[in-house]
Formats: structure tokens, C-alpha cells, sequence
């Protein structure tokens, strides 16, 4: 997997399945994330993927979920209205930063 790919996953994961981090209890350390990933601007994507795989460490359900849709990209996005705040509306620079990083397809 490239590491581009990764942070697609990622990005997909954090799109399509929020309660994937509200399961694995990350939703707070996403600032923590945030902030590493806006700090990396002229980071390599080596490097933004490394700080991601670091991170998800902890959790490992969501690299679980990474994997699951490097595997098979097309995730069908979960339709819960009751999920607030969606991790979108708290966390909006953390998918603007990794969006660039994408592969082009």
C-alpha cells in the first residue's frame, strides 16, 4: 500500500464512518491529529502517512477500517442523523489537509 492510499483510507474512514471513532473512543484525539497533520504542510506524504500510522496505532479499529476499504475503495457512507457534532463539523482542517495528499485518479 502506498502512502497515498493510506491516506485516502484514512480520509474515507473519517468521511463515510464516523462511528467507527466514536466506537474506538478517538474522537477527542482527533485535535491532536488535526494539529500534527496541519503542522506538516511541507511534510512529505511519507511522513503525513507515518503521523496517521502512529496515531491510529492506539486504535486499532480504525486501521481495521483503513485497511477494509484500501482493500475494497468503494465505502457506502452510514446514514445516522442523531450522530452530533459529526466529526466533519468539529474536525474541518483535518480533510482539507489530507484531501491534497490523494492519489489522482
Amino acid at each position: 500500500m502506498t502512502d497515498e492510499q493510506f491516506i485516502s483510507g484514512f480520509l474515507a474512514v473519517f468521511e463515510t464512518k464516523p462511528e467507527v471513532f466514536e466506537q474506538a473512543g478517538a474522537v477527542d484525539d482527533l485535535a491532536n491529529l488535526s494539529n500534527t497533520i496541519s503542522q506538516m504542510a511541507d511534510k512529505s506524504n511519507n511522513e503525513v502517512a507515518d503521523a496517521i500510522g502512529d496515531w491510529c496505532a492506539n486504535y486499532p479499529k480504525i486501521t481495521d477500517e483503513i485497511n477494509n476499504f484500501i482493500r475494497k475503495p468503494e465505502p457506502q457512507p452510514t446514514k445516522k442523523e442523531a450522530q452530533e457534532p459529526r466529526l466533519l463539523n468539529r474536525y474541518p482542517e483535518l480533510p482539507e489537509n489530507l484531501k491534497k495528499r490523494r492519489p489522482n485518479s
